[in-house]
């Protein structure tokens, strides 16, 4: 067992020039360390990744939803590497870390890929210029891309890293003060009390091997330090001999400043639920979803699909259609819709009437309720047909029901 501490300031102890120490020498200087925050950070774009890789990227064309080759692209497979799942998880991520946001070009085979590092010009009436395109595998693409030949995605808030980043300036020195005060209150401080009686070594002088001299004093200290201790600091039963004249006794670990009187672990997650709070409120996830909170886990996750996913889904969605589709297309019913409603599966049972009352005034067939049941669905041109009860009719059909009925009447009793 070594003792970097002890060997560092007693390990040798030959006569040597009366050294000087300054405070200075004892300050101590609690460093920012991000990996808290960068956990933190991945939580969150963990959360948002997960949820939209249960929705659904509905293609239309002339307004009417089709899966062809555009829908396999967005839902399955957007190049030979990546899934659906993995490729947005690594679109979200550059769009958090990566201060001008994620940069997706597709290439000749219409497939699409991550860029991993580029650089960008920008202009105020004509298109931006990107220049240093590098794609995974290090490998530079020659030239640039205009801003209509690329997806550009960014967060609305797009220094939502910078702002979390400057918050945690000081919450990572706290909690690396967190941290350095519990491994101080809990680590074992000894004091070791030199008598008169031991003093008297320091008049032997003994010759070493090498033919230098050492006094007993200092050759016994060394051996208590780099020797004898080891059997005080280990977790096995031992015993340690002393000379007469030394005494060791522990030192009782100081207070921290806490409610408790001691700094305890729970003071260093507390700590670090604050920066996740801090994270969440930046990206608008409910706190309790980061956290993973069962209380009222309903509310919470309307809340985070409704808000931050939605909004998320709406910005990847304009982006693509604007670049991808375009607008004639677009105008004409040919476009992408991403339908956040699938991340949500429902009870059959808890989903029936609500089923039922969607169905029979035709707003969904069979084929669409089987989907939001989580069911496969049904291969036949029925179960895509929509069906109304005759219990409902036209408002205008209305319109002098009186005389319609009373004509009715009429021809009845004739």
């Amino acid at each position: 067992m070594k003792l970097p501490f002890f060997n560092k300031v007693l390990a040798s102890r030959e006569p040597s020039p009366r050294s000087s120490i300054t405070l200075k020498d004892f300050t101590m200087v609690y460093e920012n360390d991000a990996k808290y925050k960068n956990y933190a950070l991945q939580i969150a774009i963990n959360k948002l990744a997960d949820a939209l890789a249960l929705c659904e990227f509905q293609t239309f064309e002339k307004g009417k939803p089709v899966k062809k080759d555009n829908w396999y692209l967005f839902n399955v497979e957007p190049n030979k590497n990546q899934n659906q799942s993995e490729f947005w998880s690594k679109v979200i991520y550059k769009m958090v870390y990566d201060d001008n946001g994620a940069l997706v070009i597709w290439s000749k085979d219409d497939e699409l890929v991550v860029v991993d590092d580029y650089d960008v010009t920008e202009f105020a009436f004509y298109e931006n210029i990107y220049s240093n395109i590098v794609l995974p595998g290090d490998y530079k693409l020659i030239g640039t891309r205009t801003e209509s030949e690329v997806f550009h995605f960014k967060l609305h808030n797009s220094k939502i890293k910078e702002v979390v980043s400057s918050v945690y300036d000081d919450y990572g020195k706290l909690i690396a003060g967190t941290i350095r005060n519990y491994n101080r209150g809990n680590a074992i401080k000894m004091k070791l009390t030199i008598g008169a009686l031991f003093q008297q070594f320091k008049n032997n002088i003994i010759e070493k091997e090498d033919g230098t001299k050492i006094t007993e004093y200092d050759q016994t200290m060394n051996d208590l330090f780099e020797n004898r201790f080891k059997g005080v600091f280990t977790d096995q039963d031992s015993v340690t001999p002393f000379e007469e004249g030394l005494n060791l006794d522990q030192i009782s670990a100081t207070p921290g400043n806490t409610k408790s009187g001691s700094v305890t672990t729970r003071d260093i997650s507390a700590t670090f639920e604050d920066i996740r709070d801090m994270v969440a409120d930046a990206f608008g996830i409910p706190r309790g979803i980061l956290k993973g909170d069962t209380a009222d886990n309903e509310g919470m996750h309307k809340m985070f699909v409704n808000y931050p996913v939605r909004s998320l889904a709406d910005n990847l969605q304009n982006e693509i259609n604007r670049k991808y589709y375009k607008k004639a297309n677009v105008l004409n019913g040919n476009k992408l819709k991403i339908q956040t409603n699938t991340i949500n599966t429902h009870d059959p049972v808890e989903f029936a009437n609500a089923a039922e009352a969607f169905f029979r005034i035709g707003a969904y067939s069979t084929n669409m309720i089987l989907e939001k049941t989580g069911e496969e669905p049904i291969d036949e041109d029925w179960a895509d047909e929509h069906y109304v009860t005759k219990n409902y009719e036209r408002t205008d059909d209305l319109k002098g029901g009186d005389k319609t009925n009373e004509a009715k009447t009429n021809d009845e009793s004739n």
